[in-house]
């Protein structure tokens, strides 16, 4: 099982290899350690290592920036045949995007992922027992953030 997150101190990205019997997890830039007591029961993961949180959702192990790239490139492809009146390759295009999306969504595995510090966890035994991703959790965890900031940003200036 590991990790990859970004330290709370240093603010670099760092990963970390872990198992349940692990009681520390540590920065491998800045060397900050945070307990990882309790945060696996039954070897399952049940909050997160590097936050308090214990609201996780599972996710395709996927770069969004390439899906979204295929998807683009899709659309301009057939675009440009539909332009040209080809309608059978606009659909091909289409389709071929589609079958993409379809084998790519079935050939990548999941990521553990948790809403308020983004850490994510591989290899974790025990994901079908996480819920997906949830917008009404993520949208509270955004705003508490900017919230967060927003204070810290008023006690600098007074």
């Amino acid at each position: 099982m590991n990790i990859a997150f970004r330290c709370p101190h240093c603010h670099e990205i760092s990963r970390a290899g872990f198992a349940p019997e692990t009681e520390r997890i540590s920065c491998s830039h800045c060397h900050q350690t945070w307990p990882t007591t309790g945060a696996v029961q039954n070897d399952e993961l049940q909050r997160c290592l590097v936050c308090p949180s214990k609201e996780l959702f599972i996710r395709k192990d996927f770069s969004q920036s390439l899906g979204i790239a295929i998807v683009v490139a899709g659309v301009v492809g057939s675009s440009i045949f539909w332009a040209y009146h080809k309608p059978y390759w606009t659909y091909a295009v289409l389709f071929a995007t589609a079958l993409i999306d379809v084998v790519l969504y079935f050939a990548v595995g999941n990521v553990l992922q948790c809403y308020r510090c983004q850490a994510q966890y591989r290899g974790i035994p025990g994901l079908e027992n996480h819920a997906g991703f949830n917008l009404e959790t993520h949208e509270k965890h955004r705003q508490q953030k900017i919230r967060l900031a927003e204070q810290q940003q008023s006690a600098g200036l007074k």
